[in-house]
């Protein structure tokens, strides 16, 4: 059970390195947006990986990911142990792990174990081997602590996140409940596919493996009901039956993260994995037959989750362990920064036509927002503006004629924090906007699947209100304090100073003609008719 934050288990080695990184993080006001790289490796019960993120303020991105099906918990329910070739394998992906985490230089290496190294009675042997020989430093996670760290995993990729957490490993199972940033109460269950009990043989037996499930999960409703709130899917195993759910539906925006379903969707889609495609899904295209063979597995469980906790929606988290282990050793100041703007700030690191633009263009369009229409409740939109703004300006080295698609296409696409679906199509319309007044975009479908044409419109608005600024400004912070925008429902107002009036050119009249268009107001301004 989980009623606090858990500590983890620090070696001596490990709270050096730690105070070490710490000092460096504080030594100056800006600090927050320093970008560091750090490893995690993950030994969990089915797969051993290793991701290699960069870091700026809260968001943390992946740069590198290698991965190996060991399937270490396979020899649990034989004889107790880890299963022997896999154990091989992983050692010898961890010897290689340990060198590609020296040569990049990583400021932290975090390695944890999960289910089957902490149940298997030749787990501590193994990580005192790996210490020995390799120089890894193993933290074996308790369910709890595997609970608390999947929680994070969940808040790091969405803030907003509230409900129950259901992180299904090869070996377990962690249900925990989520909200206000924190991880509240959790538990564990040896309910993987590899520690579960067959009836007498290995055969897949539905109607045993229901009743064995159903029982293992008796009156969990009691401390984890969901109605009406975020059933959070965490694990290879479910986003790969999302995946075959994004295929079978025809669903026009083929990316797992934030990837939303209803429930009745959910049980539908677990129901027919667990029973009619079961056979099915040991084939499916695409996929290896060590991750198959546990699809049937989770849609049974899937199916049982849903049916006793009563959620009223269910979400693949785009993060987990790997990525929680990562939030928790952060300080409290900055897990306090919104995900999603430094994941906008690090996506544009570099690839800005203007430098440090952002922050500006988005003060100087507030005055005029409150007449601009909006898609979402006041917080979101506001929120989805500025980190539209931060985003200004990326393609730095794209072709001027491809441009707007290509920024398109890597916002629509980009493993940001922090959104759901609808609000990446709107983030991605709005960045297309500012470089294009074209009303055809790349990947339609998926502009059309979410947004209607009134919420299109409003993001074409904001889009076309940065593309104003960035133009009269080149991009420039000082240039555009030069000028002011105001609007009503009546008038969208643009004035320069005086002092100013030689930035007039045609490009920024036909800007504020367009915005005043889309708007369906007057423009008033105090430029003069430019022949530039």
């Amino acid at each position: 059970m989980i009623t606090a934050p858990i500590s983890l288990p620090r070696s001596a080695a490990q709270n050096s390195q730690d105070d070490a990184l710490t000092r460096k993080l504080t030594r100056k006001e800006n600090d927050a947006l320093t970008l560091r790289r750090m490893g995690v490796v993950d030994i969990g019960s089915n797969s051993v990986r290793l991701v290699i993120y960069e870091l700026l303020g809260a968001a943390a991105t992946p740069i590198y990911s290698e991965k190996v099906l060991a399937g270490l918990g396979r020899g649990l329910k034989v004889d107790g142990k880890l299963y022997a070739p896999g154990a091989a394998q992983a050692f010898k992906a961890l010897a290689r792990f340990r060198q590609i985490c020296s040569a990049h230089n990583l400021d932290k290496t975090f390695v944890v174990a999960t289910a089957a190294m902490r149940e298997a009675s030749d787990g501590p042997d193994f990580i005192a081997r790996v210490a020995r020989e390799i120089g890894f430093e193993i933290e074996c996670l308790s369910g709890e602590q595997e609970a608390q760290m999947a929680a994070y995993g969940v808040i790091a990729g969405d803030a907003r996140a509230r409900g129950i957490v259901a992180d299904l490993g090869g070996a377990s199972l962690e249900l925990i409940k989520i909200s206000d940033r924190r991880p509240g109460y959790g538990t564990t269950f040896p309910l993987g596919p590899f520690v579960i009990e067959h009836n007498k043989s290995d055969d897949y037996d539905l109607a045993y493996l229901r009743a064995h499930i159903a029982a293992a999960l008796s009156g969990i409703e009691r401390d984890f009901s969901a109605h009406n709130d975020t059933l959070y899917l965490v694990g290879g195993a479910w986003r790969n039956l999302a995946m075959i759910h994004n295929q079978r539906t025809g669903y026009p925006l083929p990316i797992l993260h934030g990837y939303a379903m209803s429930a009745e969707s959910g049980l539908a889609l677990a129901s027919w994995a667990g029973e009619t495609a079961a056979a099915d899904l040991m084939n499916w295209p695409k996929l290896s037959s060590r991750r198959a063979e546990t699809l049937p597995y989770s849609g049974l469980m899937l199916e049982a989750l849903i049916q006793k906790l009563n959620p009223a929606r269910l979400v693949i988290s785009p993060s987990g362990v790997r990525e929680g282990r990562l939030y928790a050793s952060l300080c409290d100041k900055i897990r306090q920064r919104d995900t999603l703007m430094d994941a906008c700030r690090h996506l544009a690191l570099g690839n800005e036509q203007g430098r440090d633009f952002g922050q500006p263009l988005f003060d100087w369009l507030s005055p005029a927002m409150q007449a601009f229409p909006s898609a979402f409740d006041l917080s979101s939109e506001t929120r989805l503006r500025r980190a539209a703004c931060l985003l200004v300006g990326i393609g730095k080295g794209l072709h001027p004629d491809h441009r707007a698609a290509l920024v398109f296409s890597d916002v629509l696409f980009a493993p940001l924090s922090g959104l759901t679906h609808k609000e990446r199509a709107y983030l991605a319309l709005m960045l297309f906007a500012s470089y294009s007044g074209t009303i055809e975009t790349p990947h339609a479908a998926a502009i059309d699947y979410h947004l209607l044409e009134r919420e299109k419109n409003c993001a074409r608005i904001f889009g076309t209100a940065m593309r104003l600024g960035s133009v009269i400004s080149a991009l420039s912070p000082q240039t555009l304090s030069n000028f002011t925008l105001t609007a009503d429902k009546k008038s969208l107002r643009l004035f320069v100073d005086e002092a100013a009036s030689t930035l007039l050119n045609r490009r920024g009249q036909m800007r504020a003609k367009s915005l005043a268009s889309l708007l369906d107001v007057k423009l008033e301004t105090n430029w003069t008719k430019s022949e530039t």
